[in-house]
């Protein structure tokens, strides 16, 4: 059997480091946004529903700009809402911002209900990825209860920017399945390599060291571990005002707790990122290089 496969497009963040809603900025000739470029590609690869979780305070804009103009296929809106909280737990007074990228995805709670895939807006990964995962997703997680879960395995070197530090999961992977993750912030290039800060020493990492860049395949099961996590995260941090719960720490958990699983999907495309406002002319250019050659149409939609 053949499950329906839903893409979520989390771009609910306002991307302070580049300078405005970066996943709104328009890079295509036809003033496509990063995103579109995904969900065209989710499209190709058999995706049958689209989910973008965005802030309330953008859905008129989002809905006339962006959701509106795909045609033949379900679009659904889900917010992020500083307020939405599991019940038992409240909000700090001095809280200001969301509660980060689990939160983010638990939004989409009540509008997916199949095997689906999550990406950040703000990134361009490229068709394979998307086809691997809908084939993932539709032939092998068994049931929307299955703890059978996938993601791309990027590699570290073509995923850091030349124009600043970026923050990845380092992922630790064993026979094509993940064992383990930890979260790096800091990590930038430098004559003598790619690394971060320990203790005023710079650590070099391998630039083929595997990384999550926020993109994984689950089943709707992944909504009630997030719910459930909640609880350690204010554990740890009562008055949480900046702290951020994060995607990665739900899944490290469940496989430290082998209640799932994570096979690690081969990834030959090339995958490009908005971090800092010199990023952009770099991804225009590739962009108009695959228009060029025919891979993607212009308008997309």
């Amino acid at each position: 059997m053949t499950l329906d496969t839903t893409l979520v497009v989390l771009a609910a963040g306002m991307g302070s480091r580049f300078g405005g809603l970066k996943q709104m900025t328009g890079l295509g000739p036809s003033g496509e946004m990063i995103a579109d470029y995904s969900v065209y590609d989710a499209i190709k690869a058999g995706f049958t529903k689209i989910v973008y979780v965005i802030k309330k305070e953008f859905e008129e804009d989002f809905i006339e700009k962006v959701s509106s103009k795909i045609k033949g296929i379900k679009v659904e809106l889900a917010f992020q809402d500083l307020q939405d909280l599991p019940g038992g737990f409240n909000v700090p007074a001095e809280r200001k911002k969301p509660w980060g990228t689990s939160h983010a995805l638990w939004a989409a709670r009540n509008v997916v209900n199949e095997p689906f895939m999550v990406i950040s807006a703000d990134d361009f990964y490229g068709r394979g990825v998307f086809t691997s995962m809908h084939n993932f997703l539709a032939h092998e997680v068994k049931d929307c209860a299955d703890y059978t879960f996938a993601m791309p395995g990027h590699i570290l070197a073509n995923t850091v920017s030349d124009y600043g530090s970026v923050s990845r999961a380092i992922c630790t992977v064993e026979n094509g399945f993940l064992v383990n993750v930890r979260e790096l912030r800091k990590i930038e290039k430098k004559p003598e390599g790619i690394g971060h800060d320990v203790f005023g020493e710079f650590e070099i990492l391998a630039d083929d060291t595997i990384v999550n860049m926020l993109v994984f395949g689950f089943s709707p099961a992944i909504f009630a571990a997030i719910e459930e996590g909640f609880a350690d995260f204010f554990d740890a941090f009562p008055n949480a005002v900046e702290e951020e719960y994060f995607l990665n720490n739900v899944v490290k958990k469940l496989i430290l707790d082998k209640k799932a699983t994570m096979r690690v999907l081969p990834v030959t495309d090339r995958w490009m990122g908005m971090t800092y406002p010199q990023d952009l002319p770099i991804v225009q250019k590739a962009l108009s290089e695959m228009i060029a050659r025919k891979l993607y149409p212009t308008p997309l939609f």
